[in-house]
């Protein structure tokens, strides 16, 4: 029997797992309690409008993401829009897919585009993404926040 090694390309843990490409996997992303299935996503949004993202804005929220620099070299020119979401009550519009390419538009002084959910598509993404009674609680809870000074 053979031991098979898999690695995945560049060396980078971004990056995919060489072998695995057309291995179905669930991609999540989680934000505090939030969890948003990126598959699904992609499928709210497909056929949305681009939006180019405001760079300071964009800036801000990268402040708080996770960034490994050298996965930013690995991404081809031509990645795509990112997705973003429309959350309640001004809690903000996170980016839930393309924060790597993001950063590099970012670092590039490129226009970066994405996707944008609407709260109706935001609140569906959630309930399939997590139980609907989570998420409409979690909803609930947002629906009565109130927005952060960062978030404006």
């Amino acid at each position: 029997m053979s031991s098979l090694r898999l690695g995945h390309h560049n060396n980078c843990p971004r990056c995919p797992v060489i072998g695995a490409e057309d291995i179905p996997g669930e991609e999540y992303f989680e934000i505090l309690s939030l969890r948003f299935n990126i598959g699904v996503a992609r499928k709210l949004s497909a056929g949305h409008d681009l939006t180019r993202v405001e760079p300071l804005a964009m800036a801000r929220w990268l402040r708080h993401a996770r960034i490994l620099e050298s996965h930013l070299w690995h991404l081809p020119a031509n990645a795509g829009p990112g997705i973003m979401l429309t959350l309640p009550a001004g809690c903000g519009m996170p980016l839930i897919d393309g924060k790597h390419r993001a950063a590099r538009a970012l670092r590039l002084g490129e226009p970066f585009f994405a996707k944008v959910l609407n709260e109706a598509e935001t609140l569906d993404l959630l309930r399939f993404s997590m139980s609907s009674a989570t998420a409409e609680h979690l909803w609930k809870r947002m629906l009565a926040s109130r927005p952060h000074p960062d978030d404006r």
